[in-house]
């Protein structure tokens, strides 16, 4: 109990790391609530695998002389994050543009596109063989080294997001959940998708380059999942499921801290205990558990 009260302490050491991964576990939840409510699941797994590639090209650029962003390690940053979303970004345009034609068998889209982004990642590192520390902290899920001005930028660009989500909520369940519905009101279905998307992009990104592909398919997935049986609306299912994210990366940071275990593998397997014991709660209270 004594070091989680000198984790809590302003003075912390590691106060970035524990700050930051915690504002990530509130946050990419809201959007996850999302994919399950459109039965994107699969794209959670692909994304960020993309993401991941995204940053080992910019590596890979970067080892190869193309400093186009100046300024040392922070240009480095910068240049790692444009990667990152630029291939967030296109993915999310070409699977939504092939799920609105409706042709083909989306599953085996997202599986190759995730198979590609896989050997990509380890081509661009191969590249780039000074870039494989990098590459193995990001699918470790390590922040620990966050910078002052980075922790900033991320918890300001994370707290946009969850004011977004929750200010947009009805547009966004609206043309989620019945389309035809959305138009008959005269809403902007185009318009909302777009911004949702990038919304998705943008955190998917972020998230990658915070605490690693593997965290962030994670926290899309299980914190909703765990809140989704003790949900009355969209509006209690996306403050549950953040509060299960929040509460799965404090506990992970605690025992990864304590125990000198890598924070990313630690926070999913918090989170995915949380889904498992709402499971349980939820037949012990004679509730039918979807699959």
């Amino acid at each position: 109990m004594s070091q989680l009260v000198e984790m809590l302490k302003p003075d912390f050491l590691l106060h970035h790391a524990l700050y930051g991964s915690v504002m990530m576990g509130f946050v990419v939840p809201l959007v996850g609530v999302y994919f399950l409510l459109r039965r994107l699941v699969f794209w959670g797994v692909a994304l960020p695998q993309v993401s991941a590639a995204g940053i080992a090209f910019a590596l890979m650029l970067q080892g190869l002389g193309c400093t186009w962003l100046a300024g040392g390690e922070s240009g480095e940053k910068h240049l790692a994050i444009i990667g990152s979303v630029v291939f967030t970004g296109l993915s999310i345009l070409f699977l939504a543009y092939m799920e609105r034609r409706g042709k083909g068998a989306s599953e085996g889209r997202i599986g190759a596109l995730y198979a590609l982004a896989w050997a990509a990642s380890i081509l661009f590192v191969a590249a780039n063989a000074a870039g494989e520390t990098e590459m193995l902290g990001l699918l470790k899920g390590e922040i620990v080294a966050i910078s002052e001005s980075d922790f900033h930028a991320m918890l300001d660009i994370f707290g946009l997001i969850a004011v977004a989500m929750f200010l947009f909520q009805r547009e966004f369940l609206l043309v989620s959940y019945d389309r035809d519905m959305a138009v008959t009101l005269g809403r902007r279905v185009l318009l909302w998708d777009v911004l949702l998307y990038l919304i998705v992009g943008l955190t998917i990104s972020l998230g990658v380059m915070t605490v690693g592909p593997l965290v962030i398919f994670g926290f899309l997935v299980a914190p909703p999942m765990a809140a989704l049986p003790w949900a009355r609306g969209m509006t209690s299912l996306s403050v549950l499921a953040s509060l299960c994210g929040g509460a799965s990366t404090l506990a992970g940071f605690y025992v990864s801290y304590t125990r000198d275990l890598p924070l990313g593998p630690v926070a999913v397997c918090v989170a995915c205990s949380l889904l498992v014991l709402s499971w349980l709660a939820r037949a012990a209270a004679g509730r039918r558990v979807p699959v």
